[in-house]
Formats: structure tokens, sequence, C-alpha cells
């Protein structure tokens, strides 16, 4: 029974330290200005030949893509409705602010 623990914690360890952050996506109460929270991205995929991903999340009133860990750029699709259906706004790193977080529902990114 030990073996199996300390092999099944040698597993889990193992897959917490491949799990790059790749971004960090921002949550404020106001327009981008008074921080409230944050979500550490480690799913993305890449734009083009990468898997859908998504992420159901709801918090804040306006939201942004903070910090960027990968050098050809990140950008997420915000969509209004969970597990990324239906209208969608798309934001890249910088400085843009997306107002209305509370009406965002789940959110897919991704890098080049």
């Amino acid at each position: 029974m030990y073996l199996l623990t300390a092999s099944f914690l040698a597993v889990l360890a193992a897959s917490a330290v491949n799990a790059e952050k790749q971004m960090q996506i921002n949550y404020y109460s106001d327009h981008c200005r008074s921080y409230v929270g944050h979500v550490d991205v480690t799913w993305a995929t890449a734009l083009y030949g990468g898997k859908d991903n998504c992420y159901n999340y709801q918090y804040g009133n306006s939201v942004n893509i903070a910090n960027c860990y990968k050098p050809g750029g990140c950008l997420c699709n915000f969509y209004y409705q969970p597990n990324c259906q239906g209208g969608a706004t798309q934001q890249a790193q910088g400085n843009n602010c997306i107002g209305g977080a509370q009406q965002l529902k789940s959110f897919a990114c991704y890098y080049r």
C-alpha cells in the first residue's frame, strides 16, 4: 500500500511540474484598475493546430490578459455562454481591457 501511495504521489508531483504557466488572466472590480483575482492558464493550446480547450469561469466586472509567457503572443476568446458556446469577444495580450466580465461565462486561450 505504501509503495502504491508513493508512486501515485510521484506521478502527481511530476504532473504539477509539467503544468507550465502560459499566461495570467486578471479580473477587476472596475475597468481593469482594482484587481480582485486571477487565473493562471496552463492548458492553452497552439493557435493553429492545437486541440480545443475551454475553461468555465465567471468573475469580476472586467478582465484582461495581464501576462503572456509565450514569445509569440497569447490570445483568448471569452464566451457569453458556458462551455465556450455562442457569441464571444477576443482579446490579445497587452493593455486591452474587456468590460462586462460578469456576462462572460467561459474562455479558451491560445498561444502563437
